[in-house]
């Protein structure tokens, strides 16, 4: 693996983090039985795979998922926001995950990491970012934060972007209430009734085929359940409060599934009034914190 993985582990859960690599997650593994049981995998395992990163778990700031159009307007002026990868057609999931991120406090059961931008890389942001994961018996908690350095106010976003595994019967729930049909990754205007294929507001099986879209009206809960281990993910999103806004990326292969708690809808910055973003000024700080716990389907 790239750099130094580092290992959270107790008797129900164990979490691999690569702060070298994007401050990504390696892995993210379940016990189910007693303390010798194998360890289950919730989150798709890091694997070498030369120009693609397969990896478990990775923040998105200072924006999250798509910005097109090269850029964005703010006051009138225009900022170009580079695009590193000319694979894709425009610059993705922020910056922070090209970033070599340094551990700055330790323990058996939690981990903080942080970076700071250089402009002359990031242009137009200049920001600090810091994460903190923590396991807490059957708890795993994640924290993300970004302080703008910048001395004009800059629109900022965040998320997490975890790819969970699929299984046989595997069942999810979230809340929302509307949803933005997208094609080529970008969403379209905004539609309040759900298909039923896309309507999770009550627990059902994943189904099948392509879904890449942004919901709102979302109450910052989801759950999973997985039979073929007996396991509940109950999700909560606790930072910021009444956030609303998720993305379902569920795609055509039955391997995996991103479900991403986001801070804005895909594009916002090409949106009037660049809704969910925040403007922050030089010092000024926003965060996302998610606590997932873990169950059984049969107490």
């Amino acid at each position: 693996m790239p750099g130094s993985l580092i290992t959270l582990e107790n008797d129900h859960q164990r979490l691999g983090l690569l702060p070298s690599l994007g401050g990504s997650a390696a892995f993210w593994d379940v016990r189910r039985d007693e303390r010798d049981s194998p360890w289950c995998p919730i989150w798709r395992p890091y694997a070498p795979s030369g120009s693609r990163r397969i990896i478990a778990n990775f923040p998105l700031v200072p924006w999250s998922n798509r910005l097109p159009g090269g850029g964005f307007e703010l006051n009138g002026r225009f900022y170009p926001v580079h695009n590193p990868l000319p694979e894709n057609p425009m610059p993705s999931h922020g910056t922070g995950w090209r970033q070599r991120w340094l551990v700055t406090r330790i323990s058996a059961s939690e981990i903080e990491m942080s970076m700071e931008t250089r402009q002359a890389e990031d242009a137009p942001f200049h920001y600090q970012a810091r994460q903190r994961y923590q396991i807490d018996g059957t708890q795993m908690h994640m924290h993300l934060e970004v302080t703008h350095l910048g001395k004009e106010p800059l629109p900022y976003g965040l998320g997490f972007h975890p790819y969970i595994l699929r299984a046989p019967g595997l069942r999810l729930r979230f809340g929302a209430a509307g949803y933005w049909p997208a094609s080529e990754g970008l969403p379209h205007e905004h539609a309040e009734a759900l298909p039923a294929e896309w309507n999770f507001n009550q627990l059902r099986e994943i189904g099948s085929g392509l879904i890449d879209h942004n919901f709102h009206g979302c109450d910052g809960r989801m759950t999973m359940e997985r039979p073929d281990i007996d396991l509940r993910l109950d999700w909560q999103t606790t930072q910021p409060a009444g956030l609303d806004t998720a993305i379902l990326y569920r795609p055509a292969h039955d391997e995996w599934f991103c479900y991403e708690p986001v801070t804005h809808i895909t594009a916002a910055h090409s949106r009037a009034g660049m809704p969910g973003l925040r403007l922050l000024g030089q010092g000024e700080s926003m965060a996302l914190e998610v606590v997932q716990t873990l169950s059984r389907i049969q107490p």
